[in-house]
C-alpha cells in the first residue's frame, strides 16, 4: 500500500485494498459454507447406514439363534422318542447340522460326554465336562444359549443346549451343540462379508462386553464394555454415534441389541474416510471460484474514484456475509460513479453465482444416495416450510410389504434395486412441485402441493396399483401399504400429520396389506 508523506495513503491505494480484502474474505466463507454442509451430510450418512446395517443384523442373528436353537431341541425331541441314539444316527444328525455347529454332544448330569460327534472332534465319548458352565446348564435344566467361555479344551465357544429327558421323565443331561468362536462358525458367514473397502466393518459382543466375532480373530473373546458403543448396546440400546477406540481412532459407528440372546452388534466406519471426498469438494470449489474470483479482483483494481457511503455499504455487507453467507440480494446502492457501480455489479454478480452454486451442493445433499429421491432431513425442512404456509397440501407415506424377505430371499442388491424400482414409479405419479422423498428404510412417502385428501387417494391408489401389477427387479411383484393424510384438514403440524400417517399406513398393514388408508379419528377408510 502506497503511502505519501504529510497527505496519508492515496485514495486508489485504500480502494483496492478494500475490494481485495472483501472479495477475498466472501470467497473463503463461501467455499467453508459448502466445506462444513457437505462434511455434516457425510457423516450423517455414515452413521444412518451404519446404524441401518447394525439392526438388519442384529435383526438375522436374532433369526438364526432361533433355527439354532430350534435344530438342537429337535435333536433333543428325537434322542427322547428313540430313548437314546446310536453312533451312526449322532453322526448322520451332526452331519444335517454341521453348517450351525463346530461339534454335537450328549452330556449326562455328572458331566460325562456320553456321546458326540464327530469322532474325531475335539471331545470324545467318557471325557468330563465339569466346568461352571456345564454345571449352570444342568441346574436350570432348560434350553439355553450360554456366554462364551474356555471349554476344557481350550476353545473359547458358546453352547446352543436343550435339556434331555429319559422314558421314566428323569433329568438325563443335556444335547449341546458348540461353536468355536475362534474357528470357521455360521456367525462368521453372516458377519463377516460385511466387510467394505472403505474400512468398515461390523463385530459382535456377549451382553458382558467380550466380543465373540470380529474380523481380527485375535480380538475374539477381548473384553471392550469401556468402549463407548459397547456399553451402550450392552445396556440394550440401538444408536449412532461418533467415538474414539482405545488406540484413539475415531469412527462413525451404529449399534442394535438383540434382546433374545442378550449380544449386541457394532458396524462403524473409520471417522478418516470422509477427508478423500471432502478434500476433492474443497479443491473442486477453489478452481471453479478462481476464475470468478480473479474477474471480480480485476475489475476491483480498476476503481479509482471512492464514494464514502457506497463503499461503506458494501463493506458493511461483506460484513454481513462473514457471519452468514446467504443473507440475500445486496442492498441498494446509488451512486452516478461508474466505477463505483461497476464494483457493485461485480459484487453482486459473484454473491449469486456462490450463491447459486452452494445451493446446487446443498440440493445434492438433500437427495437419498440410493433413489435420488430427497432424503429425511430435505422432508423435514420441507414439511416444516408448508406447515407454516397458507396453502394446503397431502402427506403419503408407504411401506414396502415383506421387504425383509426380499432382502433375506434375494439379497441386499436386489433389495435396493427394488426400493429404486419404487423410487421411479413414485417419481411417475407426482407432479413438478410435489416432493417424493425416503423416509426410512424401506418406508417412502410424497409430499402433494395443493392437493386435498380426494385428490391424494387417487394418486396413493395409481401408484399402489401400478406397484402391484408391475413385476418388480426380484422377478416378483412387490406391493405396497399405504396411509394418506391432509393439511389443514387433519393436522397442522409435522409431528400431527406424520403420527396420523403413519398410524394409517399400520391400518393398512393390520388390515392385510397392499391397500391405500385415508386417516380418520373414528373410522379408517381402506381399500
Amino acid at each position: 500500500m502506497r503511502f505519501y508523506p504529510g497527505k496519508g495513503f492515496k485514495l486508489v491505494t485504500i480502494v483496492s485494498f478494500i475490494v481485495v480484502l472483501s472479495i477475498t474474505l466472501t470467497m473463503i466463507i463461501t467455499i467453508h459454507s459448502a466445506y462444513t454442509t457437505s462434511k455434516q451430510s457425510l457423516v450423517d450418512n455414515y452413521l444412518n447406514n451404519n446404524y441401518d446395517r447394525a439392526s438388519d443384523l442384529a435383526s438375522s442373528t436374532g433369526d438364526l439363534l432361533d433355527r439354532i436353537q430350534g435344530s438342537v431341541n429337535a435333536i433333543a425331541e428325537i434322542w427322547q422318542r428313540n430313548h437314546g441314539l446310536d453312533e451312526n444316527q449322532m453322526r448322520d444328525l451332526y452331519d444335517t447340522h454341521r453348517e450351525y455347529f463346530n461339534s454335537l454332544s450328549i452330556i449326562r448330569k455328572d458331566h460325562m460326554v456320553a456321546q458326540t460327534a464327530p469322532a474325531d472332534g475335539d471331545l470324545h465319548k467318557g471325557a468330563s465336562v465339569n466346568n461352571p458352565t456345564s454345571r449352570a446348564v444342568i441346574k436350570m435344566r432348560d434350553s439355553v444359549i450360554t456366554d462364551p467361555f474356555v471349554g476344557t479344551t481350550g476353545n473359547l465357544m458358546v453352547l446352543v443346549t436343550s435339556p434331555l429327558f429319559d422314558e421314566n421323565n428323569q433329568y438325563y443331561g443335556y444335547v449341546a451343540g458348540t461353536i468355536y468362536l475362534h474357528k470357521s462358525n455360521i456367525l462368521q458367514l453372516i458377519l463377516e462379508r460385511e466387510y467394505e473397502l472403505d474400512g468398515s466393518y461390523v463385530y459382535a459382543v456377549d451382553a458382558k462386553g467380550n466380543i465373540i466375532f470380529h474380523p481380527d480373530r485375535a480380538l475374539i473373546g477381548k473384553n471392550v464394555a469401556s468402549n463407548d458403543a459397547v456399553w451402550k448396546v450392552i445396556a440394550g440400546l440401538n444408536g449412532s454415534m461418533l467415538y474414539s477406540d482405545s488406540q484413539h481412532d475415531a469412527y462413525y459407528a451404529g449399534y442394535a441389541y438383540n434382546m433374545k440372546s442378550g449380544w449386541g452388534i457394532i458396524s462403524q466406519t473409520p471417522a478418516s474416510v470422509v477427508n478423500v471426498p471432502l478434500g476433492m469438494l474443497l479443491q473442486q470449489s477453489i478452481l471453479q471460484s478462481l476464475p470468478l474470483l480473479l474477474i471480480t479482483l480485476a475489475a476491483g483494481w480498476l476503481l479509482t474514484y471512492l464514494v464514502v457511503k457506497p463503499l461503506h455499504q458494501l463493506a458493511s455487507y461483506s460484513d454481513t456475509m462473514v457471519k452468514d453467507w446467504n443473507t440475500g440480494d445486496f442492498p441498494p446502492i446509488r451512486s452516478a460513479t461508474y466505477e463505483i457501480k461497476t464494483l457493485y455489479n461485480s459484487l453482486r454478480f459473484t454473491s449469486k453465482q456462490m450463491q447459486k452454486y452452494i445451493a446446487k451442493l446443498q440440493n445434492e445433499t438433500a437427495l437419498d444416495g440410493l433413489t435420488g429421491l430427497a432424503n429425511r432431513r430435505n422432508f423435514d425442512s420441507t414439511l416444516d416450510t408448508w406447515c407454516m404456509g397458507e396453502e394446503p397440501f397431502a402427506l403419503i407415506m408407504l411401506d414396502i410389504d415383506h421387504f425383509k424377505r426380499v432382502n433375506d430371499t434375494y439379497g441386499h442388491l436386489t433389495g435396493d434395486r427394488v426400493m429404486q424400482f419404487l423410487a421411479a414409479m413414485m417419481r411417475n405419479v407426482s407432479r413438478e412441485g410435489d416432493l417424493c422423498f425416503r423416509y426410512g428404510g424401506e418406508e417412502f412417502g410424497i409430499l402433494l402441493r395443493g392437493c386435498n385428501i380426494t385428490r391424494a387417494y387417487v394418486v396413493a391408489e395409481r401408484l399402489r396399483q401400478l406397484a402391484s401389477s408391475t413385476i418388480s427387479p426380484s422377478g416378483e411383484i412387490v406391493t405396497i401399504s399405504i396411509g394418506i393424510v391432509a393439511c389443514p384438514d387433519q393436522g397442522r403440524t409435522p409431528t400431527e400429520l406424520i403420527s396420523k400417517a403413519d398410524q394409517a399406513l399400520y391400518t393398512s398393514k393390520r388390515e392385510g396389506r397392499n391397500r391405500s388408508t385415508i386417516y380418520a379419528d373414528e373410522l379408517l377408510s381402506t381399500s
